[in-house]
């Protein structure tokens, strides 16, 4: 979950950060501000007849609560990327989604992954440590440090996925 004050604080700095004269074309960063909190503070959605308003973390789907996930993610994945640059590693980030390589023992990836778990709460990581591991839609082997990719096929999505031969008409 995304925590919404420290998502508008991520927010300013990445605008004030990013913006050339803290601005998108007419609209200034107080402005962004202003309608960031908008629509964090009137998500109302009903539930069994009744009405309520969303008051911990964000709206699912919302294309701007996706964009606001992505930059709290990208101030939070800032020391990993370092570290990964540091060492000469491969670091990927996919929504929530994490592809790393690494050659550090067992126990210093798991030092590196608890530090990033302590950061902050509300991010929840869950890792895997193998040579061989399915990401997003590909399969990636380390082959004698060579890394080798293959199509990954989800069971859960298979009855769900149109066969490239299908019948089905293009549109």
């Amino acid at each position: 979950m995304i925590p919404r004050q420290g998502a508008l604080e991520v927010l300013l700095q990445f605008l004030e950060r990013n913006l050339h004269n803290n601005k998108i074309r007419t609209l200034r960063i107080d402005d962004i501000m202003r309608m960031a909190r908008l629509v964090l503070d009137t998500n109302i959605f009903v539930y069994e007849n009744k009405y309520y308003r969303q008051i911990r973390g964000t709206a699912m789907g919302s294309a701007f609560t996706q964009t606001l996930a992505n930059i709290y993610m990208l101030d939070w994945e800032q020391q990993l990327i370092h570290d990964q640059q540091v060492d000469q590693e491969i670091y990927g980030r996919y929504i929530d989604d994490v592809f790393m390589t690494t050659n550090l023992t067992h126990d210093q990836i798991k030092v590196r992954l608890d530090n990033a778990h302590r950061k902050d709460p509300n991010i929840r990581i869950s890792y895997s440590i193998q040579s061989t591991i399915d990401f997003l839609y590909v399969t990636v082997n380390n082959e004698h440090d060579h890394l080798k990719t293959s199509i990954f096929h989800k069971s859960a999505a298979e009855p769900y996925v149109l066969p490239y031969t299908s019948d089905h008409p293009r549109l």
